[in-house]
């Protein structure tokens, strides 16, 4: 029986993890979690341990189906390739090409083709799972920050803060758990900020469940506490930031007050996250989608 183990890449998501795969006789017998691999360094996810099962399920669709009446009826790829054009053609001949719009999923490697055909076609409407979740996050990194700023784990952070994240249950591109699972068992603090009570909440030293939709209000009561106490590096802010007086002026419109009343935790809560994380370095935020979605 010939058996051999084949280094590669998951693809189930962005993260892009490595792997080592069993393959006997050409057909996969297991996944497993590459070691050696820098970015997931063995760990695997069940999506990635059960990726050959779907390759091989019985119940695999590998033929293009028609509906007929209440059921399916199996095509050739030719008649289901010339089908589709037609109506395409049709539709476009009628409405206009920018009338059809294009939408995809998570599936991967597969962007460039989509867009590409959407371009020859002659439409600019493509709806892609990244401009719901990823166009956000780029849009706030820009804006705020002038760039896509996240947490230095590689750094050794001695304080995190996990803003409407849970990465022990699921994570975004590269924010993988087990890189705030390895800072917390080297001593690092946590602060959670969820409505919900949590694993991650029952673990961290500090537990902010704000009101839903109040993240904004929070960050500004975080900010005053900061300005006020002097929990900041005034050196750095003399030599690097610009618009610093304009910044606490505007603060000073959203007290820590305003913000205990908007997201229903207390002044004491609010300021000993912010202390924490002020004296705390080096420290970063943990951000995820329902930070970046938030309509304040």
């Amino acid at each position: 029986m010939a058996r051999r183990i084949v280094r590669s890449c998951c693809r189930g998501c962005h993260g892009g993890c490595g792997v080592l795969v069993t393959v006997e006789n050409n057909v996969v017998k297991e996944i497993k979690g590459d070691p050696d691999c820098p970015i997931n360094r063995g760990w695997l996810c069940i999506k990635g341990k059960q990726a050959h099962t779907i390759a091989y399920n019985p119940k695999r669709l590998l033929h293009p189906l028609r509906r007929k009446d209440d059921s399916w009826q199996r095509i050739s790829w030719d008649e289901a390739l010339r089908e589709i054009c037609d109506r395409f053609l049709a539709i476009k001949e009628e409405f206009g090409a920018e009338s059809v719009v294009l939408g995809y999923g998570t599936g991967r490697d597969n962007e460039a083709f989509i867009y590409r055909f959407a371009n020859t076609f002659g439409t600019p409407n493509v709806l892609t799972a990244g401009h719901v979740c990823y166009g956000p996050r780029i849009v706030t990194g820009i804006t705020r920050c002038g760039n896509l700023p996240v947490v230095d784990y590689e750094g050794s952070p001695k304080c995190i803060i996990a803003w409407g994240a849970n990465p022990l249950v699921s994570n975004p591109d590269e924010y993988k758990g087990i890189y705030l699972t390895k800072a917390l068992r080297n001593g690092a603090k946590l602060i959670t900020v969820d409505p919900r009570n949590t694993a991650l909440a029952k673990r961290s030293d500090v537990w902010l469940p704000l009101r839903p939709g109040t993240d904004g209000a929070l960050a500004w009561g975080m900010v005053n506490a900061i300005i006020d106490n002097g929990w900041y590096d005034e050196s750095f802010v003399r030599d690097y930031v610009q618009g610093w007086d304009e910044f606490c002026e505007r603060a000073r419109q959203y007290s820590l007050e305003w913000a205990t009343e908007k997201t229903g935790l207390s002044g004491s809560q609010i300021s000993s996250a912010a202390e924490l994380f002020a004296k705390t370095k080096p420290a970063g935020i943990h951000w995820g989608v329902a930070l970046e979605q938030s309509k304040n």
